[in-house]
């Protein structure tokens, strides 16, 4: 049986702000109580979830582990909460403007919109504008709010979140693999037609390389303008392309195409989402704490 939350959502407050200042008189301050109501407040939580969140000490408070992780609960829970009442209330102007992220076709494609379903299921009143980034462009926070690159940028003024890191994995289609001898062993890649992109026509180079193969070559050598084409390529089954982990994981799971080797090495950069720090839209928090969410999955 799952415990009941405490009867008042002011109690958690309480708590939250006494935490924040490790002192009852200041949070009593903050909220305009008295010292006595703060302690009484917190002292009945405990109570009511059966251990001590403070350590009262000598020279002021401390809180306890189960404090600890109760109050960086409750701030990101807060947080959260005063955003999305920013969102629905009908006093909010700004909800009727998009959020403006711009990502790269092959990012978008592979990672993020097949994501992007829960997002909007968690928070339905976020209007959002995807603008596709065909080249490196400078971040413009007149332009937009977000967006997701594989460079940071160089710049204190802006918020540099790294997502995750990139492996180059061998991908192939199904019916490829099911009408040749793959048995698992790399240097069968060799039967295969390799699909390279003009971007980076040294990656197979590199991989094979790395995996101390430096001798594979492919059956037939096949070039593509982006990422994004030799992937479908792909798909096709026209031959074997070398992918973004964890990029492709989506596509994948889904079974359009099997992932033929481990993640190593990493012969691609991190990834990041930036924004400016001047920019306090409570739904640009949401997005990020989405994010945060769905990398924890992975």
């Amino acid at each position: 049986m799952r415990m009941p939350l405490p009867s008042s959502l002011n109690t958690l407050r309480t708590f939250s702000v006494a935490a924040k200042h490790l002192s009852f008189k200041a949070a009593a301050d903050e909220l305009c109580l008295s010292p006595s109501a703060v302690s009484r407040q917190i002292a009945g939580l405990e109570d009511q979830i059966g251990c001590k969140l403070f350590q009262r000490q000598v020279r002021g408070l401390a809180l306890t582990p189960e404090g600890t992780k109760l109050s960086a609960t409750l701030e990101s829970v807060f947080d959260q909460l005063h955003s999305t009442l920013e969102i629905i209330s009908p006093h909010n102007k700004s909800k009727s403007e998009p959020l403006v992220i711009s990502a790269q076709p092959y990012f978008a494609n592979h990672w993020l919109l097949p994501r992007l379903h829960r997002f909007k299921h968690q928070y339905p009143n976020v209007l959002l504008q995807f603008e596709s980034e065909l080249t490196y462009k400078p971040f413009d926070a007149n332009k937009i709010d977000g967006c997701f690159r594989f460079t940071p940028p160089i710049d204190k003024g802006l918020h540099v979140k790294k997502l995750f890191r990139q492996f180059a994995v061998p991908v192939a289609a199904p019916v490829l693999l099911n009408k040749s001898d793959w048995n698992g062993d790399l240097r069968c890649l060799s039967a295969f037609n390799w699909c390279h992109t003009l971007s980076q026509p040294d990656l197979w180079q590199q991989w094979t390389d790395a995996w101390g193969l430096p001798n594979l070559h492919a059956n037939e050598n096949m070039f593509f303008d982006d990422a994004d084409t030799a992937l479908q390529a792909a798909k096709n089954g026209i031959g074997v392309a070398m992918a973004a982990w964890p990029l492709v994981e989506a596509t994948v799971t889904a079974g359009h195409l099997v992932r033929l080797s481990d993640c190593h090495p990493q012969l691609y950069s991190d990834y990041y989402f930036i924004c400016a720090k001047s920019n306090h839209d409570s739904r640009l928090q949401l997005f990020i704490n989405w994010l945060n969410q769905e990398i924890a999955v992975e």
